[in-house]
């Protein structure tokens, strides 16, 4: 196999895998500020997501491990945002998103770009991990949130280059 059948077969694999993730969405008003400097509008976007089981031994994480297997302390040490918040108990996938989303649609809008975003449960930290995607063949950094299940507590956020 060449290299460019490589690269086209791992782009199918990218899109197959986005295309999976596309399972749920959820609606979020941004702030449009593109056609005037001064006047702000909002917008509605839609973000896309789906739930990923990890697997322990996923020869694919290596690089991650340490965000879906770690426990709570070492999810913190990872936090580069050193934002202070909690939406209350989120007790799935769906409360997580319904959480976060909003949040970063006021907070961070640039960051919901990234749809669709893969939402994983840490059990050693009790807490979901987001994690935001490119689009396939495109090299760049991706957004990680780490969320406390029982409170909400956002216990981790930074993004990758």
């Amino acid at each position: 196999m060449d290299f460019m059948e490589h690269w086209e077969r791992m782009i199918q694999e990218q899109e197959l895998e986005r295309d999976r993730l596309r399972v749920h969405q959820i609606t979020v008003q941004v702030d449009d500020k593109k056609k005037s400097k001064h006047h702000v509008r909002k917008k509605n976007s839609v973000i896309e997501y789906g739930l990923v089981e990890r697997d322990l031994h996923d020869e694919n994480l290596l690089g991650r491990h340490q965000l879906y297997f770690a426990d709570r302390e070492t999810l913190a040490q990872q936090d580069r945002m050193k934002v202070k918040t909690a939406f209350g108990e989120l007790g799935n996938e769906h409360a997580a998103a319904s959480a976060i989303f909003p949040y970063l649609a006021e907070h961070f809008p640039r960051f919901l770009e990234e749809t669709p975003f893969a939402i994983s449960y840490n059990p050693f930290a009790e807490a979901w991990i987001i994690e935001g995607t490119l689009p396939p063949g495109t090299m760049g950094g991706v957004i990680y949130i780490a969320l406390a299940k029982e409170d909400g507590t956002l216990l981790m956020m930074f993004g990758t280059k």
